[in-house]
């Protein structure tokens, strides 16, 4: 346990100054899980988040995998027990995951994940670092400056507060993460963003304890689409698209009403159903940026594209590297070891199952527009090694296969 005292120098001054040991641009998973660390060492830390409430609107599909699922699925990583959700944030749970072929060939496997309320979790989260001390400010755009010894964050310059360390967990893409000279802008190929489109609807009779993928290039075009139930008849509905799969007379929110109304597993499974809240996002899906940290600024979560490529999942690695770069704040302000230890250790402890997680998707890309390929080649594969694929881990018996097609 660090000395709360060994972070008060001389440049810093009492609470409420503007001047602080870490600013997180971003209260996301990410980012809070870095203020609970980093508040609970003792170290002055602000939080700047441009929703006006914690977790909401939401902008996923609030699918999150127990803690006992994480550690096979990362089993090198060392914080694995913050992988946990309040029982109060917890809208459902589900047994298993079930996939859907693009002919309607259905696959299921055991898989146990708590569906969401994000709005309750990130709140949780944010009591917490504030209880810790942490300053959390909500509604405000706030921008990165640059400086050796840091930078200004806030809505100007003019209005900003100066932190030692940065932590970019703004989401993707990351204006922080560019204004600190990380290659943010060269993730920006049409395969390696996705965009997802999604109604919480309301009225269904969907099995509540199952999580259902549907990969059907016709209204999932290089991506595939959900039905996650959230209990009491609701499920977040949705599709992720990548725009090289999509044809030019396409609109996203056509496709999605073509998912809802047309796939002939999931049209009648959602019958009857209301749409309610419509939310979109962009997600990065080709792995961890190229570097994610510089002298003064490490990157989490999306703004560092920590999401699995081959299921889009990214609360729980946006809460592992969260932790893993406040681990490495505090060692900069114990002895200065530099940043990069935070890189190093995100790749010995997640970046093999993320590795891993690309060179599957990239596989999957030369048979994603093919619909009748695709259902043969998952056919193929069975059940057993789709769920390995779904869950980041290659295949036994296919590794050569993936290397050769990555």
């Amino acid at each position: 346990m660090c000395n709360p005292d060994s972070f008060r120098n001389s440049w810093l001054v009492e609470l409420g100054s503007g001047k602080y040991d870490v600013i997180v641009v971003g209260g996301g998973p990410g980012g809070l899980s870095a203020a609970v660390y980093l508040s609970g060492k003792g170290l002055k830390v602000k939080v700047f988040e441009k929703k006006k409430l914690l977790g909401k609107p939401v902008r996923c599909g609030e699918y999150f995998p127990v803690k006992d699922e994480m550690v096979k699925l990362l089993p090198r990583a060392k914080c694995i027990d913050i992988i946990d959700a309040p029982e109060e944030s917890i809208d459902s749970r589900c047994k298993s995951i079930r996939l859907v072929s693009p002919r309607g060939h259905e696959f299921e496997f055991p898989f146990a994940a708590y569906i969401l309320d994000r709005h309750v979790f990130e709140s949780h989260l944010g009591e917490v670092a504030k209880s810790n001390g942490a300053d959390i400010e909500v509604g405000v755009q706030a921008h990165y400056f640059p400086e050796d010894d840091g930078g200004w964050v806030g809505p100007s310059r003019e209005e900003a507060d100066h932190g030692e360390i940065i932590i970019a967990a703004d989401g993707y893409p990351s204006e922080t993460a560019e204004r600190a000279g990380l290659p943010e802008r060269e993730y920006g190929g049409p395969y390696s963003v996705a965009t997802n489109i999604e109604y919480l609807m309301t009225d269904l009779g969907v099995e509540q304890d199952v999580a259902e993928l549907y990969m059907d290039p016709r209204y999932s075009p290089g991506g595939y689409g959900w039905i996650i139930p959230k209990g009491h008849g609701r499920a977040n509905v949705g599709i992720g698209i990548r725009e090289p799969y999509v044809r030019r007379d396409w609109q996203i929110r056509d496709l999605l009403t073509g998912f809802i109304e047309k796939n002939k597993v999931a049209a009648p499974r959602l019958k009857g159903g209301q749409k309610t809240l419509l939310i979109a996002d962009s997600l990065p899906v080709d792995g961890p940026l190229k570097r994610t940290y510089s002298d003064r600024v490490m990157a989490v979560g999306d703004a560092a594209g920590m999401v699995m490529p081959t299921n889009g999942g990214g609360i729980q690695t946006a809460m592992i590297t969260g932790h893993l770069a406040g681990e490495a704040a505090v060692r900069f302000f114990e002895d200065k070891t530099p940043l990069s230890s935070y890189e190093d250790a995100w790749k010995d402890q997640i970046g093999l199952v993320m590795d891993n997680s690309k060179k599957m998707r990239q596989v999957s890309d030369r048979f994603m527009g093919h619909g009748f390929v695709f259902d043969l080649m998952l056919r193929v594969m069975g059940t057993k090694k789709i769920s390995d694929v779904i869950m980041c881990q290659i295949p036994s018996g296919m590794g050569h296969f993936m290397n050769a097609l990555a």
